[in-house]
């Protein structure tokens, strides 16, 4: 297998991941604004203020990227919303799908979040907590190396305000299954021009010149799934310690539903 593959892999698998990982803490942080609330109209807000800065940029970004490519929008909201099965919506963009909007511009307003967030994480990662020097530290293997770059990252000023800003990015950057509606049909277009590229004898210079640089973007987008893959790891066992404490203090535990993972309280 050529190593080239590699970043296209490590994506598609961090990518399965991180939305196996969202699912759970999406849940469980509504479980614990549960416990902690006591109602579940409170919970949902002090649900929603905990991503808050996630969600704003993911709206947002729908919002731009569709005001961008031409595309006449409508309301935009930041409240959330309870949903009939259960689950909570925390905001969203209104916008005009007709005839004329296609797959390649319906896929782009759909993953705009992903890219934005991408970009946060990545920017956040390499200026504030100096990933390039951590990255190089684990690939030297030297244990003293590694110590220094992990103090140095701990040493961050307001380390725990950008932690939490990756936390809420991370975990309101995915798309919905709604943004990722047009996606098949993207893909197939993607298809359709390959091959029509590779029966014009087009392949060999398209491959020559776009190769590099998306293994570049691949590899970059990879080290942000990487890191929110990180974060979330550190969270999620931060929100099961403390629905376990305040759920022993009030004798109250959380039942999740297995088919939306909606919690709901019981003594």
């Amino acid at each position: 297998m050529s190593f080239d593959l590699m970043p296209f892999i490590w994506v598609t698998l961090a990518f399965m991941i991180l939305l196996v990982l969202q699912r759970w803490i999406h849940a469980h942080l509504h479980g614990l604004s549960l416990l902690i609330s006591g109602k579940p109209q409170y919970a949902v807000i002090l649900y929603a203020i905990v991503l808050f800065p996630g969600v704003v940029l993911h709206e947002v970004s729908h919002w731009l990227a569709a005001s961008l490519l031409g595309v006449r929008t409508g309301k935009l909201s930041l409240i959330p919303r309870m949903q009939p099965d259960g689950t909570v919506q925390l905001g969203y963009v209104e916008y005009y799908k007709g005839r004329t909007l296609g797959p390649i511009r319906e896929s782009l307003i759909g993953g705009a979040p992903l890219i934005s967030g991408t970009l946060v994480i990545l920017l956040i990662g390499f200026r504030v907590f100096n990933v390039e020097g951590l990255t190089a530290a684990l690939q030297t293997g030297d244990v003293d190396h590694l110590t220094l770059a992990l103090s140095q990252l701990f040493q961050t000023n307001d380390f725990f305000v950008w932690l939490y800003l990756l936390f809420a990015i991370c975990n309101a950057m995915m798309p919905s299954a709604s943004d990722r509606r047009a996606w098949p049909a993207f893909l197939l277009v993607m298809v359709v021009v390959a091959v029509i590229a590779y029966f014009m004898g087009l392949a060999d210079v398209v491959v020559a010149n776009l190769a590099g640089p998306v293994v570049t973007v691949f590899g970059y987008l990879g080290i942000a799934l990487s890191m929110a893959i990180a974060v979330d790891l550190v969270f999620m066992a931060v929100i099961a310690a403390l629905e376990a404490i305040v759920g022993r203090i009030k004798g109250v535990t959380v039942r999740y539903r297995s088919d939306t993972d909606a919690p709901s309280a019981a003594n």
